[in-house]
């Protein structure tokens, strides 16, 4: 049983990476901030990239 279903990877991988542009863009940034938006985009990269494989079918 996966915790995260196959409809929601992209869209969740797209919110991921909409919030971290949106925090780059308009909150003054600090460390743990930078921290993050990194988290974000990373997440962003891996659950995109997991979505377009899985609906390659």
């Amino acid at each position: 049983m996966a915790i995260l279903k196959e409809p929601y990877l992209m869209p969740l991988g797209c919110t991921c990476l909409a919030v971290a542009i949106l925090l780059d863009h308009f909150v003054p940034g600090d460390g743990i901030l930078d921290f993050l938006i990194g988290v974000l985009t990373g997440m962003s990269i891996v659950l995109n990239l997991v979505g377009l494989y899985r609906s390659r079918k």
